[in-house]
C-alpha cells in the first residue's frame, strides 16, 4: 500500500477517495500524515477461507468451485440458508477462488479453490483487497442498506478491476435492504458488467423484492449437524468439550447461534427456560401461566430494538426445546447423550410434569413458537402463547 499523502490526524474509512483512484482501507485508519509513495506495512493476520476450511454443505460449495473453475458461475446469486450456517463464509471463499494469485486445482475434492496464503487472499481476509467490496447493514436506528451505499457500489462495479479477476460484490444480510435500494440495484443485476461478481447473502430471500429474486439463481445452505459444529467449537474454539456440546445442541444446526451462546448467553437463556418449565408446572390457572411466560421473556424487550428483543426470545425458546428433549430422554430411561448434563437434577425433578404426551405436546408448541417468531409475531404473544400450551 502507498500512501497518499493524506492530511495528519484524519480518519479514512473504506471507500477512501482522497486520490485519483479509490482503494480500500480496512474498517478505519489513522492518518500519521506520512509523505506521498511511502510504503506502510499492515500488521495482523489474514482470515483466510477456502471452501476447503468451510464445514458442512460440501455439495454446494463443491458445485460453486466447479462454475469458477469452468467460467460459468452466475453474475449474480443468491446464498439462503438459515441464520449463521456459513453463507457469509461460502461467500467470501467464492471471491478468494475468484482471485486467488495461486489458485489450487482439483484440491479435497474442490475443482478450485484458493491457496490462502498468497497476497490476494490475506488482503481479502483482512478486508482491504480493493476487488472485493462487502456490503453491510450500517449501525444505524433502523438498520436498513441504504440506497446511498447500493449507488456507490454500482458507480464501482462500471469500472474494471484494479488487481483481481473480477470484483466480488458481497452484499449481507441482502434481506435488509431498503425497497429503494433494491430497485437502484436491479439495473445492474439484469447487465451486470462482465468483470463484476454479485453475490447476495439472506435468511430470508423472500423479504426481497420479485424483480430482484428473477434476476438471481438461488443457492441452498442446509442446517449444520450437531457433531459438526461441536467439533469447530472444540478444535478452532478452544471451547470446553461439554459447553460446546450443549452449545451444539441448542443451535437448531447454526453455528453461529452455538457461538454466541458458548460465550455466555446459553446460560441466561437456560436460566430462563427452566424457570417458564417450573412456573408452569406449578401454576394452578391461566394467570400463573402468564406470570410464568412474562418472567420467560423479561430483559428481552425492555430497551431492546425490536429484532434483539425477537433474537432472545428465539435463543431461550430454542433452549426450551433442548431442555423438553433432555426431560423426555431421562424420563424413558434411554441411553442417550443429554444437552444438559450439567442440569441433570432439575431435569429429573421435572420427568413428571412433563413426560410423556405432554412433554411431546410442549415440544411441538415450543416449535410452533419459534416459526411464529420467524413471522415477526410480537415475542410478548409468542411467550404467553407457548406458556398456555405447555
Amino acid at each position: 500500500y502507498w500512501c497518499a499523502g493524506l492530511q495528519a490526524g484524519t480518519v479514512h474509512r473504506a471507500p477512501c477517495r482522497h486520490s485519483r483512484f479509490a482503494y480500500w482501507c480496512a474498517a478505519s485508519y489513522w492518518c500519521a500524515g506520512l509523505q506521498a509513495g511511502t510504503a506502510f506495512p499492515l500488521w495482523y493476520i489474514a482470515n483466510t477461507v477456502p471452501f476447503r476450511d468451510i464445514v458442512g454443505h460440501r455439495g454446494v460449495t463443491t458445485r460453486i468451485a466447479r462454475a469458477i473453475a469452468r467460467d460459468t458461475f452466475p453474475p449474480s446469486v443468491i446464498l439462503t440458508g438459515p441464520e449463521g450456517v456459513g453463507k457469509r463464509l461460502a461467500a467470501m471463499a467464492t471471491a478468494e477462488a475468484t482471485n486467488c494469485a495461486e489458485p489450487r486445482t482439483d484440491d479435497a475434492g474442490f475443482a478450485i479453490d484458493a491457496c490462502g496464503a498468497c497476497s490476494v487472499c490475506r488482503r481479502i481476509g483482512r478486508a482491504v483487497f480493493p476487488d472485493v467490496v462487502v456490503v453491510e447493514p450500517p449501525d444505524s436506528a433502523s438498520g436498513a442498506i441504504t440506497i446511498d451505499q447500493v449507488r456507490d457500489v454500482v458507480e464501482q462495479v462500471a469500472y474494471r478491476p484494479f488487481e483481481g479477476r473480477r470484483r466480488v460484490v458481497v452484499i449481507d444480510e441482502a434481506d435488509l435492504m431498503a425497497a429503494q435500494a433494491q430497485n437502484a440495484l436491479l439495473k445492474t443485476l439484469e447487465e451486470p458488467p462482465s468483470a463484476s461478481q454479485f453475490i447476495l447473502v439472506t435468511a430470508r430471500p423472500d423479504v426481497l423484492l420479485d424483480t430482484v429474486r428473477s434476476r438471481c439463481p438461488r443457492l441452498r445452505f442446509g442446517l449444520l449437524a450437531d457433531d459438526e459444529i461441536a467439533s469447530v467449537l472444540i478444535d478452532r474454539h478452544n471451547i470446553e468439550p461439554r459447553l460446546a456440546r450443549a452449545s451444539a445442541a441448542s443451535s437448531g444446526g447454526s453455528l453461529g447461534r452455538a457461538l454466541r451462546s458458548a460465550a455466555g448467553e446459553l446460560a441466561v437463556s437456560r436460566d430462563a427456560a427452566v424457570g417458564l418449565l417450573e412456573s408452569v408446572a406449578a401454576a394452578r390457572d391461566t394467570r400463573g401461566r402468564l406470570e410464568g411466560a412474562k418472567a420467560f421473556s423479561a430483559g428481552s424487550g425492555a430497551r431492546r430494538a425490536p429484532a434483539a428483543a425477537r433474537a432472545e426470545v428465539r435463543r431461550r425458546l430454542r433452549a426450551l426445546a433442548t431442555l423438553l428433549r433432555d426431560i423426555e430422554a431421562v424420563a424413558a430411561g434411554a441411553d442417550a447423550p443429554l444437552a444438559n448434563t450439567d442440569l441433570q437434577p432439575q431435569l429429573r425433578a421435572l420427568t413428571t410434569a412433563y413426560g410423556g404426551k405432554r412433554g411431546l405436546r410442549s415440544f411441538r408448541a415450543v416449535d410452533e413458537g419459534i416459526d411464529a417468531l420467524d413471522r415477526n409475531v410480537s415475542p410478548k404473544t409468542v411467550a404467553d402463547w407457548v406458556a398456555c400450551h405447555l
